[in-house]
Formats: C-alpha cells, sequence, structure tokens
C-alpha cells in the first residue's frame, strides 16, 4: 500500500502533507489499533493527515473512491489519497480451489483532487448501491494468524472463548456469475445517468457512450469479465484484464487495474488448440487514451456494488510502464 500510494502522489505531482485525507480500503488488517492505515500513513510522511479504513471487500476501492469525490466536491479538501490494499493470501484455503485459485495479493491507489478549470477531463458522481447476500463470500473474522509469543502470557479461562483462524469462503456457480454481471453492468448504466432499462433498451445515448468506453472492472474472474462486457454491448477488448496475471485482489482490484491500463494497456491470453493457456502477454496498443471516458464498476461481498467513472486527463496517459518487480 505504500508503494502503491507513493506512485500515486507522483503521478499527481504532489506530496503527502498536501493531501487533505487519506482513506485505505482493506479487509485484511494485520491490526486494528493503531490500524494498519495509521502506519503506513507514518511511513508515508503524511503527518496531520486524517487518515481512516474502510472495509468493503472487493468493492472497497470504489467505495472509497465515492468518499473522496464526496469529500472533494464538498471543498472540504483539495486532494484526498484513495489505497486499496489486501494480503489475502494468509486466509485462503489451499484446498479449497475456487478461492485459493483467484485471488492474490497487492496494492493499488489514486489521488481525487480539486483543480480550477478544465482541462477536458473530470469525475463523474460515483454511484453506490447495496443487495443483501450473506452467502456469495464469507470471512467469519479478520484476524491474520499471529505468533502466540505476541500475546502476553496468560492461562486459558474457562468459559472464554478464544478466536479460530477464519478462511474465506466463496460460493462459485451460475447464480453468483449472474449477479456479479448483473448488477455491475446496472451500476455502470447508473453512474452515466441512465439506469438498467436503458441497457436492456439499448438506449441510443448510453449506448454511445459506452461505444468508445474503457471498462476497468473489479477482477472478479475471467467469465465474469466477459459477461459484463456482453452485457454493456462493448467489445472485450474494451474491458481491462489483469486478472491473468495478478489475480483478484479485493479493494486494490480497481485501482491496480487502473494504474496498469494508464501505463501498461492490457492483458490478454494465447489458446493452445485444446483450449488451454499457453501465454499471457500485454497489449500496449490498448492503453487508455486522453478524453476516454474510464467506467470502474465493482461488485464485493455483502453485496456492496458501485461504480466510479471519469474523463482520461492527458497527464494520466503519459505514465511510465510499471516493470516487472524482478526487472526493478
Amino acid at each position: 500500500g505504500l508503494i502503491a500510494a507513493q506512485r500515486a502522489l507522483d503521478a499527481a505531482g504532489i506530496e503527502a502533507t498536501d493531501l487533505g485525507m487519506i482513506v485505505y480500503a482493506s479487509f485484511t488488517p494485520s491490526q486494528m489499533i493503531p490500524g494498519d492505515h495509521c502506519v503506513m500513513a507514518e511511513d508515508l510522511g503524511a503527518q496531520g493527515v486524517p487518515v481512516f479504513q474502510l472495509v468493503a471487500a472487493c468493492a472497497g476501492s470504489i467505495y472509497a473512491l465515492s468518499t473522496a469525490y464526496s469529500m472533494v466536491a464538498a471543498g472540504m479538501y483539495d486532494h484526498v489519497l484513495v489505497v486499496g490494499t489486501e494480503t489475502i493470501s494468509p486466509i485462503l484455503n489451499f484446498t479449497d480451489p475456487i478461492t485459493s485459485i483467484i485471488f492474490g495479493d497487492g496494492a493499488g491507489a489514486a489521488v481525487v483532487s480539486r483543480r480550477d478549470g478544465s482541462e477536458g477531463g473530470g469525475m463523474y458522481p460515483p454511484y453506490m448501491t447495496f443487495k443483501y447476500s450473506p452467502r456469495n463470500i464469507k470471512l467469519a473474522n479478520s484476524n491474520i494468524p499471529i505468533d502466540v509469543a505476541s500475546f502476553p502470557d496468560r492461562e486459558i479461562t474457562p468459559g472464554v472463548p478464544l478466536v479460530e483462524q477464519a478462511l474465506v469462503e466463496m460460493e462459485s456457480g451460475p447464480n453468483v456469475l449472474r449477479t456479479a454481471v448483473t448488477e455491475m453492468s446496472g451500476a455502470t448504466a447508473t453512474a452515466l445517468g441512465f439506469d438498467r432499462k436503458d441497457l436492456r433498451r439499448k438506449t441510443p445515448e448510453l449506448m454511445a457512450l459506452l461505444e468508445n468506453a474503457r471498462i476497468v472492472p473489479h477482477q472478479a474472474n475471467g467469465r465474469i469479465l466477459d459477461g459484463l462486457a456482453d452485457k454493456l454491448k462493448v467489445s472485450r477488448e474494451q474491458v481491462t484484464r489483469t486478472i491473468y496475471k495478478f489475480g483478484n485482489i479485493s479493494a486494490a482490484s480497481n485501482l491496480l487495474a487502473l494504474d496498469f491500463a494508464f501505463r501498461n494497456g492490457n492483458l490478454a491470453r494465447r489458446l493452445d488448440d485444446e483450449g488451454k493457456v499457453i501465454e499471457v502477454y500485454e497489449q500496449p496498443e490498448h492503453k487508455i487514451k486522453a478524453g476516454e471516458l474510464v467506467l470502474l464498476p465493482s461488485i464485493g461481498g455483502g453485496y456492496l456494488i458501485g461504480c466510479a467513472g471519469f474523463i482520461a486527463e492527458k497527464h494520466l496517459t503519459e505514465l511510465a510502464p510499471v516493470l516487472d518487480p524482478a526487472e526493478q
């Protein structure tokens, strides 16, 4: 999270002390008080900048961007840093291929700022909603394993329950896929001032906006990304995919994919005759271009649903590609 935050500040051309607030999205904290958000803000050099942690699972970055937008639009702050960061591997059940194969560890960040004048860019009012589901993804508690030596010596008291480490549980199947596709596409239409009926009816004004839009969704899985493209009636090349290389990094997902889309472009797979993946490769020709409409739909456990959108400005399209860690 610290590395992503510093890169976001560099891209925005500001210092940590210029920030008005930091919103730190994560459902995998290593400690609650002082929280990871406090440690990161201190290490970032954001002295005196208010910071808090937001828990919205895979929709964390969109809920955090919505919060940042509201703070800036209300005139409270000129710059709000959003950080989405997760360490999911310690809470995976590696005997369950449904979950263990899909999740990853990582971070993404962005700065939402107020600026006088216009350069042809700007952020749309984000959209958020909620549809209760207790089963789609579940984590009974957020405790990450800690060496027992870290706790003070004490005897186990009869009648006092101990907290057992919980692992992520996630449903699979058509219902989850259908819900993810339907809700993310609906949120995308709503964020543009339309609704699901307009999407079904192919309202010309909505279709015109989507025709050349860049969709940077939560990286739930490949089938959901394909379904989202089909539901929005856009080409699959318009949908940014980092799932092939980085997995689903929950609250970091949209932000990491957004950064990749600006710096590196897109990812694609090459399959053999039997449909097996033989190569994952970058497509720099699919980098986001200045003036393009960028939409970030997301859905997370709960279900928490939302979409943020903006018009890409030129300085973001000039960010240098990020090398693989082995090449840095």
